[in-house]
Parts: structure tokens; sequence; C-alpha cells
């Protein structure tokens, strides 16, 4: 196609007239960034590829993943928004195989906490946390330069690891931490508290500092137990993991969907296609900065999909009482305008006030 397409760009969401059907990007996407750039250089021929999600998926439907009207499910359950562009990450970077997708939303199902599944989706929401070919996920962690952990816990009861006198834990490649889940609080509204955590590369390496040893570290998905709100969501309170590699030396962060084992954890620049100047000036994939506020709407992406999932359309009352709302200073009004960007329908009706107002 190479005439003009009609499209309305904003910073939450692409909306484009394509085949005399309007199609909407979110920016939680995993297209909308590679869709913003091929309307900004009117490569209108790509546009169509971007925007038929359904088909990529289709093409490598596989075992208990279903695509149904656009929407994928695993075993009858809808999967939300960050499980669905880890998908579509992974069909996109060339991988004929979902199995490691699969073995994730397995494992991920067998949490015993509501909570704390839907609190993972906001910690890899903010970063892509590459998975493995089992279905756990990579994470990181920031240790003492000697392997040992920076505080301990006298009342934590550890089950695997080596404590000193002082209750902390020792960190040494290959060594597996396991404490009892009783002992990894889950209120993620209070910050600093008890239990095993993990952090994004940012958070890590910055709790690491200059003098400490910033570790790789691998966890499965049902050992997750809170997602603290504190530090933008970029740490996580688990029951156990296992430290994989000293990232200590080269500070880089991975840029794999899916970690390959037997082979290195970081590619060259070569073997990754990665270009060495400004992603301005050429075609290669790129991420938007993630500011506190998209972090914000990503929870209340998340919400809202749990309650529909439930049956409930919640009111804008009922979501401006959150207390994400409450932080960013959100009222009815202002989620009124949030949720119709976000995607979502907002049923007004003129016989009852706007605060009564549901969300489908």
């Amino acid at each position: 196609m190479s005439e003009k397409l009609a499209y309305n760009l904003s910073e939450t969401s692409i909306t484009v007239f394509y085949e005399g059907k309007p199609y909407t990007v979110r920016n939680d996407n995993a297209n909308f960034s590679r869709l913003r750039r091929a309307l900004l250089d009117a490569r209108y021929d790509d546009v169509g590829e971007l925007l038929d999600i359904k088909s990529a998926v289709e093409d490598f439907v596989e075992g208990s993943l279903e695509v149904k009207d656009e929407v994928v499910y695993y075993n009858g359950h809808r999967l939300h928004g960050v499980v669905v562009d880890k998908l579509l990450d992974m069909l996109r970077a060339g991988l004929k195989d979902s199995t490691p997708l699969t073995n994730y939303i397995s494992r991920l199902l067998e949490n015993p906490s509501a909570n704390s599944v839907e609190e993972l989706y906001t910690f890899l929401g903010y970063k892509s946390l590459p998975i493995t070919p089992e279905g756990k996920v990579l994470g990181y962690k920031g240790v003492q330069k000697d392997f040992w952990s920076s505080t301990g816990n006298a009342d934590t009861i550890v089950l695997q690891g080596e404590t000193n006198e002082r209750h902390q834990i020792l960190n040494e490649v290959g060594a597996t931490i396991e404490v009892q889940r009783r002992c990894v609080d889950d209120n993620k509204d209070r910050h600093c508290s008890y239990g095993l955590h993990i952090g994004s590369y940012d958070y890590a390496d910055g709790w690491a500092g200059s003098d400490g040893r910033l570790l790789l570290v691998e966890f499965d998905p049902q050992d997750a137990v809170s997602v603290p709100t504190d530090c933008s969501f970029q740490k996580l309170r688990v029951s156990k993991y296992t430290v994989v590699a000293d990232l200590t030396d080269s500070r880089v962060e991975l840029n794999k969907i899916v970690y390959q084992p037997n082979k290195p954890i970081y590619g060259s620049n070569e073997d990754d296609g990665e270009c060495e100047g400004s992603c301005d000036d050429c075609e290669c994939d790129y991420e938007d900065e993630v500011t506190d506020e998209d972090i914000s709407r990503l929870e209340l992406r998340n919400y809202i999909e749990n309650k529909l999932d439930e049956g409930i359309q919640p009111s804008l009352n009922l979501i401006a009482s959150l207390k994400v709302c409450r932080d960013e200073g959100w009222r009815c009004k202002d989620v009124a305008v949030i949720v119709q960007d976000l995607g979502f329908t907002l049923n007004e009706s003129d016989d009852v006030a706007l605060s009564a107002w549901t969300v489908s």
C-alpha cells in the first residue's frame, strides 16, 4: 500500500484507518514503537503486518495457547497484556517454538496467590525480563562484594542456603536460596520489608553500587510473592531463587527474550544486529523511556482487566479509590480520560453521576 493512511498519534495510543477499518494500538503493545516509527517514516507497506496481531499469533499457536477474537487464552484463561506482549516479542524475534512461554504460563498459574500473579504482571511490565526454555524468569540482585546479602533477618526460616551469625545469606554462583513462603511479606504497600528480593537491572545495579556485586538470578513464577509499590515496581519479593551468574565485571543488561542454556549470556553487537548509532537514525527496534505514570497506567489496566475477567464492570469511583490513583492525584474525571486512552469503553449515562459510570 503506497497511499498515505489516516492516523492519530498520542503518547498512549495510535489509531490507524487501514483498509476501511479503524485499528487502535496501545502503548503497552509490543508493536507500538514499531508502528509509530513506520508511520513517521511513511513506510505504509509495513503497517498491515504491524496491525495484524491476531495473525502473528495464529501462525504459531500450539498446545494450550489459543487466539480468539484477538484475545489470547491458555487453557481457557484469558491472558493479560504483559504475557501476550511477551509472546508477540518472542514470535517477532524469529522463534518458531512457543514452549518457553507455555512453560512460563503454566508455572505462573501454579502460584497459590491471585494477588501475586497480578503483581507479577506489573513487575514484568516494567522491563521485559528474559525467560528460560523451562519457563522461569531471569532477574538481577545486588549483594556485597563477598557475595553475602546486605542484610539479614533472624526471624527468616531459611530452607536452602548458607547463613552466617548475622543471618545474612551467601549468594555464590550456583547456589539455590529458599525461605518459607510465610517469611516473605505479601503486602505490597510495605516497602522495605522481609523476604528475598530480586530487581530489574537498574534497581539491582544501583543496590550493588560500585563496591558490590551484580548477580543474575533465576526464579520460578510460582514462587513470586509480592511487588512493593515503591521504586516504580522495579523489585520483587520471592521465596526462592537460584544464582545463575556474576555480572559484576560486565555490568551489561540481558537483551535476549529467551535465555538459551550452554550459550554465552550476552550476544555480540554483530550477532544481535544492534546499531552503533542513535536509534533515531535507523530502523532498529527501540523502547521509549518508561515513566512513573506509565507504570501507574499499567497497574490501572491490570486492575481493570482482572475485574472484567471476574465479570465486574468497575465504576470510576471504585477505580479512583485505588491507592495508585490517590498517589497520582487522579480523580473520577481524570480516570474517565485514562481508561479510554487505555482502550476500555466508558459506559456513560445521563441518569447517574459521572463517578457511577462503569468501565467495560
